[in-house]
């Protein structure tokens, strides 16, 4: 049995598997990929905590909360900016943390290149977390790892999506663990797509090319920020595709729950939100170097605290809500009105056949209805510039 009786209210962050006393639950994957907690009949006490932990089915009091300080921020090192997405504040934040001898948490690949969340205690461990991931990532038992280090007295930077975050915080309060060393950095979220769609697109990527994947970027600066371009690195050669991305901003393949998500707010439960700040170039032109710009929303009085210990590293722009604000931001995505299908056609038909019908990029077909071209600065496919547009606003 699931926690919820409805998948559209369960948005997988584990927080429930962590506060069942007697670890009935666990997570399952469904047939769409995505992560849901079961209970074990045999072992439940019918105590009701998972429920009551849950964050994402509260009723938070958005209206009475006061908005967040709004800045636009880059780091002053141009090497260390080109190594993220975008202005390099996670990079900035978590290595204060770290200087601080505390830890850190985000979202990295494994030896499979699936998408996990992971510890890190050194910089080199830390820059394995740095760049986008447009697939859920596993929290696996994570959210034990930071009580541990917690109740253990360390400074702890936890990175991760809007609901993952506000997981985190519900189940520490349930369990009553303090939380002054605990910084909640999230990041705006688009929504999370399914890391079975992930899957079959490294599988397609590795078939077609006939080698091992050796690493993966969801989206490569190497043509500058505004370019949305990833690359697939398999048997020492890059391969630049969109094909990804593509699906990724169509929304069919996103998680249930993303549909309704209660966070799409500009206020939020974690201490900072960061992400790109799209929109800068009409607000502050000069600010904008095309290197990458992000947005950052200080929330609490520890998100002032961390924030003021990078001052030096960062050079920032104080903004408004107004200035700022982007649709993910704003209102959860709407559900496609093919996402049924997309999910009856990806179940029962080769993935060629989901790129070429669910994306402008793929097959024969569409490239002659556009014409072959090559991704350069300049040209970009149609679907990851209509993808790129709905994550910027």
């Amino acid at each position: 049995m699931y926690v919820h009786d409805k998948k559209e209210n369960c948005c997988g962050c584990t927080a429930c598997m962590n506060i069942c006393p007697v670890r009935a639950i666990t997570m399952v994957p469904d047939e769409e990929g995505f992560l849901y907690p079961v209970i074990d009949e045999e072992k439940c006490i019918h105590c009701n905590m998972c429920r009551k932990t849950c964050d994402f089915i509260k009723k938070h009091d958005w209206q009475s909360m006061k908005q967040p300080e709004a800045y636009a921020a880059k780091m002053k090192s141009d090497k260390e900016r080109a190594a993220s997405q975008s202005g390099g504040m996670f990079a900035a934040l978590s290595e204060t943390v770290l200087d601080m001898g505390g830890v850190v948490y985000g979202a990295g690949f494994d030896s499979n290149w699936d998408v996990v969340h992971k510890r890190a205690v050194t910089k080199e461990e830390r820059d394995a977390m740095r760049g986008s991931k447009y697939v859920q990532s596993r929290m696996e038992n994570n959210f034990e790892k930071v009580i541990t280090d917690l109740r253990a007295g360390k400074y702890v930077l936890f990175s991760g999506t809007h609901c993952q975050c506000a997981g985190l915080r519900s189940l520490l309060e349930m369990k009553r663990i303090k939380t002054n060393k605990l910084f909640l950095v999230d990041i705006i979220c688009h929504g999370v797509p399914s890391p079975k769609v992930y899957k079959a697109f490294r599988n397609f990527m590795m078939d077609k090319h006939k080698g091992k994947l050796e690493g993966f970027k969801f989206r490569n600066k190497k043509f500058g920020w505004d370019y949305y371009v990833e690359s697939t690195y398999i048997n020492g050669k890059e391969y630049d595709t969109t094909l990804y991305g593509a699906l990724f901003g169509s929304d069919n393949a996103l998680r249930k729950s993303c549909y309704q998500c209660p966070y799409k707010n500009t206020k939020q439960l974690s201490d900072i939100t960061i992400g790109d700040f799209w929109g800068i170039e009409k607000w502050a032109s000069d600010f904008d170097d095309g290197m990458g710009i992000s947005l950052s929303l200080i929330h609490t009085e520890k998100g002032e605290k961390l924030f003021s210990l990078i001052q030096n590293a960062i050079t920032i722009r104080e903004s408004t809500i107004q200035d700022c604000i982007q649709p993910c931001l704003q209102k959860p995505m709407d559900r496609p009105a093919t996402r049924d299908q997309f999910w009856r056609d990806f179940q029962q038909k080769p993935f060629t056949y989901i790129l070429t019908h669910y994306t402008t990029d793929y097959g024969w077909k569409n490239k002659t209805k556009k014409g072959v071209k090559k991704v350069v600065k300049t040209v970009l496919p149609k679907s990851a510039v209509e993808a790129l547009k709905k994550l910027r606003g």
